[in-house]
């Protein structure tokens, strides 16, 4: 893996990103796809009234710092959230800063990742919700944080409900082999996300 450095202010990017798809939610523009319920109706013509449609972006992560990935996530969820299946692309290289590793080492090339998962709902009050998942994950490439391609996926979720059927969902996510094959450093990301029913 060759070392490199980071180009500045990526997280900041993220971050304006992540503003921008809150403000998105309550604009003239999402107000009228919910008035004209074009994606309940696109749910309902694929025999799933009881999916829900989730558009997200979000920033990969160290317990310890930033890494500076872009992840753009989209995911289906099935029977009332108890079921997920996701599309994501990690889109920006991850760098890694790490005693062993000469300073801004690439820890991950943009890549494809794919999940199953099943959820639980294990708190519900007054419009929020929390969740808790577990499954599996495919990346499309190794590298530093994983050696293997296929992983145990994880996540706990915080979901808020918004008028007309749409709710706004932040989620930590990790992605790891647990271990199988060293050194099993994972994935970690932060994600929101903005669903339809």
């Amino acid at each position: 893996m060759t070392a490199s450095h980071a180009p500045p202010g990526r997280t900041s990017w993220a971050a304006l990103v992540l503003i921008s798809v809150i403000s998105g939610v309550t604009s003239p523009a999402a107000r009228a796809v919910n008035r004209t319920g074009r994606i309940s109706q696109l749910l309902g013509t694929v025999h799933c009234p009881r999916c829900a449609l989730m558009l997200g972006v979000g920033a990969t992560f160290w317990p310890q710092h930033w890494t500076d990935g872009i992840v753009a996530p989209v995911m289906l969820e099935i029977d009332q959230s108890r079921w997920e299946i996701g599309i994501y692309r990690f889109a920006t290289d991850q760098y890694l800063k790490y005693p062993r590793f000469a300073p801004s080492t690439i820890s991950a090339h943009p890549y494809w990742g794919f999940t199953a998962m099943r959820r639980w709902q294990v708190l519900h009050r007054k419009g929020w919700k929390v969740y808790l998942g577990f499954g599996a994950a495919y990346r499309s490439e190794t590298d530093l944080l994983e050696p293997i391609h296929w992983n145990f996926a994880y996540l706990v979720a915080l979901r808020h409900a918004l008028a007309g059927g749409k709710f706004l969902e932040l989620s930590v996510r990790h992605w790891s082999d647990a271990w199988i094959k060293n050194p099993n450093r994972g994935e970690n990301f932060l994600v929101l996300t903005v669903g339809f029913h």
